[in-house]
């Protein structure tokens, strides 16, 4: 069975249970809490991925800043930065990195 035959189907069932009046009430009873639940983890995805969306953008704007600092310094002040930026986060600088 195709996906649009699947879909007519399942409109033609929910149009048919909606004639029925007791029947409609219990489905919408029924629905309530399920419908709560998605919207619920709806709104825990949105604001998870608004999250991790905001931390890229900060981190993408990092990095445009440090190209541009290096782009406006001489070549050795770039390369300088390049070799900081590759350097352990633990390791301090010795005398020749400045």
């Amino acid at each position: 069975m195709s996906g649009r035959g699947f879909l007519l189907g399942a409109a033609a069932a929910a149009a048919g249970l909606m004639l029925v009046p007791g029947v409609a009430a219990a489905v919408a009873r029924a629905g309530r809490p399920v419908m709560r639940a998605a919207m619920k983890t709806g709104a825990t995805a949105y604001d998870e991925f608004r999250k991790a969306g905001a931390e890229a953008y900060e981190h993408f704007e990092d990095m445009a800043a440090e190209v541009r600092a290096e782009m406006s310094g001489t070549p050795e002040e770039a390369a300088t930065a390049e070799d900081t930026a590759h350097a352990a986060p633990d390791a301090a600088p010795g005398p020749d990195r400045a």
